[in-house]
């Protein structure tokens, strides 16, 4: 009975003094999350208005808008205009036949404005200048005089015309020599493809080359320009045999 006695004694002893002991415990933790007050008192800072005041007066330091300029006439009136183009195509878009109407208009106007800033003549002077000559390279280039019709040009300094005949006598000669077939409807490529010799194929082709810039090409050539051409057709012609 003693020994149970004591037991329950032990035990009661043990409980009270983890209870004290847990309840120091928190009461030390809690003293240890204590936040102190700061008891200092707030100054508020205040602005030096004259120093303010200098910065607002510096350039550097305006960010006004920027000054807006009054419209010309000119200006409202490309505004109206670009802004009815717009509202007309914003409605074309939703109807395929006014879509397609403003194409063609629009095509037709910059067709017109080019003709009227170029003219006629100038977009049609290529052609006008390779058929105003009494023959092409679809005339029978064996009844050419090239003496004579050569020394007319170089006297005109006409030297586009000049190289052109340079050209087609190159052709006779190497038609004369049975090295190609000469036909009015053949080009200049068909005539350079019948070409066997290797030299004179790679000659054949710096000539065309030439002549192509030159008269197709509308080139322009003066005297200078014209003398190391004529002395190219030369050593090409003496080769022909």
């Amino acid at each position: 009975m003693y020994k149970s006695l004591f037991i329950s004694c032990l035990f009661l002893g043990l409980f009270f003094t983890s209870k004290v002991g847990l309840s120091k415990a928190i009461s030390f933790n809690h003293k240890q999350t204590e936040i102190s007050l700061d008891s200092a008192q707030i100054k508020p800072a205040k602005f030096d208005k004259e120093a303010l005041q200098e910065y607002k007066n510096q350039k550097s330091f305006k960010y006004d808008d920027a000054p807006t300029t009054e419209l010309s006439l000119w200006d409202r009136f490309w505004m109206w205009f670009w802004d009815l183009v717009g509202r007309i195509f914003a409605g074309a878009a939703s109807n395929p036949i006014s879509k397609w109407f403003f194409i063609i208009l629009g095509v037709a106007v910059v067709v017109f404005i080019i003709i009227k800033l170029i003219g006629t003549e100038q977009i049609f002077s290529k052609k006008s200048k390779a058929t105003n000559f009494s023959y092409d390279l679809t005339e029978n280039i064996h009844d050419i005089d090239y003496e004579a019709e050569l020394n007319r040009f170089i006297a005109q300094e006409n030297y586009r015309h000049a190289v052109r005949l340079l050209y087609l006598r190159c052709l006779k000669k190497l038609s004369d020599a049975e090295i190609i077939t000469w036909k009015p409807d053949k080009t200049n490529f068909n005539y350079l493809a019948e070409l066997k010799d290797l030299n004179l194929k790679d000659d054949f082709s710096a000539l065309t080359f030439q002549f192509d810039y030159i008269w197709y090409g509308d080139f322009p050539i003066d005297k200078n320009g014209f003398a190391p051409i004529n002395q190219s057709f030369k050593n090409f012609n003496s080769q022909i045999k």
